[in-house]
């Protein structure tokens, strides 16, 4: 499963959170041209996000109306993990999002606490 980010620079935070959630590769427009409005959303996106910060009304016009065709969820968000995450968090993509980097800092911050007691 594939999701359309639109908009946004620095979409590293927000592409984890995609994975999170079950989605195999996430895919990236910046969205500042008029041209992304002609442009067809991927036969393989299954959730498209749009950073509604970062993109006209045009383009999110354009995009709502494919998704719409499509029957693809659309989502609209600022650029924040946070954000996203509660709006992941209503829709079905996956039954459990993986939350591996959390667990793995909750034994280092366990093992750190232990070193700190015993020394």
């Amino acid at each position: 499963m594939t999701a359309l980010v639109v908009g946004g620079d620095y979409i590293e935070t927000l592409t984890r959170e995609l994975l999170a959630h079950g989605l195999k590769r996430v895919e990236h427009w910046d969205g500042r041209r008029p041209r992304f409005t002609k442009r067809a959303i991927p036969r393989s996106a299954r959730l498209v996000v749009i950073l509604y910060d970062y993109v006209s009304h045009s383009v999110s016009n354009a995009l709502k109306q494919q998704a719409t065709k499509n029957g693809i969820p659309l989502v609209y968000c600022r650029s924040s993990s946070h954000e996203l995450r509660r709006k992941l968090e209503g829709l079905t993509l996956s039954t459990v999002p993986c939350r591996c980097r959390d667990k793995i800092n909750d034994v280092r911050n366990f093992v750190r606490q232990w070193f700190r007691g015993n020394h």
